[in-house]
This record gives C-alpha cells, structure tokens and sequence, in this order.
C-alpha cells in the first residue's frame, strides 16, 4: 500500500503532523509513506524513522501557476498512490489529489471542496476541542480504525549536534552552565510577547549567571537586535546562522525554551526540552489545540476573555501580552531551572534586577 501525508503550511505545523507518519507505520509495517511539504518545512520530517519519501510542492517553482498545477498531478500521479491524508486542506491540493486519480482521498467535509474527498471528517479545527496533534491523527483513524497515539518527532542528526557543540565552545558555554533559549518571533503567527519584556527577562537572567541565548530567522534579526542589542555579549545573538536540525540540538542542548507560539516551541517539545511558552487569547491560537505536546511545560497568557480574533487598538484590552508580567515568567523560568538543580537556588533568587552577580 502506499500512502501520501499532505501538510504544507509551517515548521510547527508539519511537526505537529508527523504522529500521522508514526501511527500509519505501525499499523503497515510494509507499506510506502510519502509527505508532500512546503520547501521551507522540509527539514522537519528530513531522517524521520517512518517515513519512505518526501515531496516537495514548490508553489513559487515548478508547481506555481496552471502549468504548475498540472504538473503536481502529474508527479502525485506518477507515485501511484493508493489512499491520501489531507492534514491542512486546500481546494489546489484537494483537486490535485482527485485528479491524480488517488482511490482514498480523506480530508475535512466543512469545506466547499470537501465533496473531493470521499472520507469525509467534520470536526471545525478553529473551536480548538483538542489538540492539533489529535486532530491530525482523526485523520490517520479514518484509514485505520486501529491506529494508536503518538508524539511528534524531529531527527537531529550527528552533524547537527556536533555543529552545536563547537558553537557552544566558541560562546564559551560550559557543560554545567544553565543555557536559556529565547526564541521572542513566531513569524505572525500569534501574537507575541514584547520584545522589551523578553530583553528585560535576558538581562535578569544574565546578570544571575545564566547564559541566554536569542534566537531567530534571517527575517528576524532586528527582533533579536531590539531584544539583546543593549545587553551584555555574555548574551548570544542567533539569527538567521542556524538551519532546523541545528536549531533542534541547540534545543536539545538548552536547559530551557521561552517562546512565543510557534514551530521553535514545538521543536524544543519534539526534543524533551521544558518549555514556558506565552500565548495569546485568541480562540483559535488556543494552547489547547497549539501547546506543546507531551511532557511538562508552563503556558502563560494574559488573564483577558478570548477573543476570535485581535482588534488591536479597538479592543480595550490591548495589547493584552504585555499583561503577562515580566516577574511572572522570570519565577516560572527559575523554578525551572531549579528542578534538579537546586545549587541554582542562590543566583536564581529574587526578583528584581538588582543583584550582586557578577555579569560574565
């Protein structure tokens, strides 16, 4: 049997989506498991242990446009294809699938172009009722009553890892010191905590001894410029110099992650590191469908109603992240990073910003 996984949306969310992959191989141990990813998401199912092939749609490449369009058909038609899983449905992908001539075709039914599929499930995604993981694999179930749970995974590979530690050498990061990943963008995908709340919650670490590191895309360097740009250089600026499988064992290396809500949260879940992770109000950004999955994280938001939708200035509640006070992720991070550690009690003590550690 071969199987085609559509997901073609963002790093978190095509994480989010490889349970699917876990689940359909257990349930097949012989079968052929494909994805169609967007270029940018690639690197998250790259090495994953279920997966057979991986299919790149490259909407601003070969597959743009109506030649294009034809041109997808032709390569999913070309992978003969006995039954596909539309995790993040579209009408260009719905059709493209109907026309490859692929026999099982499962997506949602609350679509004008559901009739497309003929494994239909009804469940409105935006009323956050469970997970996204959960909802991913409704789709799987629907291919195979029987399939069980899973956890999303990402494959770091050696020469990440080694990347990494040659890095951390050159920041003159030790093995035992406490290293706190902030990753303060999420590429509009919710919205975010200030960028002064996360400069201040760096500078209140870092004068405590702790090593922090800021992190984001090449698209973000101001971002991480406006977060450590006033800081001192024991506080490391990352921005656009990592790929994802570096980016998942800096994660891995991390003794924690304070994130917006977006694919880096997901990442450092994927990869066993805690999270504190700040989410925003809005209905459909709910950590109960987008938190990070699995083990034991913090998710702090702003003690406002929820909303559909932000309306900015018209809300009398705006901006609403920046409720979310300073102290109260600092205290969350601090306990953090004293499970386990309790020697870290003394320079982690206190809220304020001033102490008498020496900045490194």
């Amino acid at each position: 049997m071969r199987i085609l996984v559509i997901r073609t949306d963002r790093i978190g969310d095509v994480l989010l989506s490889t349970p699917v992959l876990s689940v359909l191989r257990e349930q097949r141990a012989d079968c052929h498991i494909a994805m169609l990813v967007s270029p940018y998401a690639a690197g998250a199912i790259e090495g994953h242990p279920a997966l057979d092939e991986t299919i790149v749609d490259e909407r601003s490449g070969r597959h743009g446009g109506p030649s294009g369009f034809l041109r997808l058909v032709g390569d999913l038609r070309a992978g003969r294809f006995d039954a596909v899983l539309v995790l993040h449905p579209t009408a260009r992908l719905a059709l493209a699938c109907r026309l490859a001539g692929i026999r099982v075709r499962i997506g949602t039914g609350y679509r004008a172009y559901g009739f497309l599929f003929n494994r239909r499930l009804y469940e409105h995604r935006r009323e956050a009722r469970k997970h996204e993981v959960e909802y991913n694999l409704s789709l799987a179930r629907a291919l195979f009553d029987g399939a069980g749970e899973a956890a999303p995974q990402i494959h770091v590979p050696d020469s990440a890892r080694c990347a990494i530690a040659r890095r951390l050498r050159r920041w003159h990061v030790r093995p035992d010191d406490p290293l706190v990943l902030l990753h303060p963008g999420s590429g509009g995908s919710a919205r975010n905590w200030p960028a002064g709340c996360f400069s201040e919650l760096a500078g209140r670490l870092a004068r405590r001894g702790v090593r922090v590191v800021v992190t984001g895309s090449a698209g973000e360097r101001d971002l991480v410029e406006r977060v450590a740009g006033s800081l001192p250089e024991s506080v490391i600026r990352v921005a656009g110099e990592l790929d994802l499988k570096e980016l998942a064992a800096l994660l891995q290396a991390s003794s924690l992650c304070v994130t917006n809500s977006t694919g880096p949260l997901h990442v450092a879940a994927a990869v066993g590191t805690p999270t504190v992770a700040l989410f925003c109000p809005i209905k459909p950004c709910s950590p109960a469908r987008w938190g990070p999955f699995g083990g034991d994280h913090d998710i702090l938001m702003p003690e406002v109603p929820p909303c559909p939708r932000c309306i900015e200035t018209a809300c009398p509640y705006f901006d609403c992240m920046e409720r979310i006070a300073v102290d109260d992720v600092y205290e969350t991070v601090r306990g953090r990073l004293m499970t386990g550690r309790p020697e870290l009690a003394g320079i982690l003590a206190g809220k304020g910003g001033q102490d008498s550690t020496a900045e490194r």
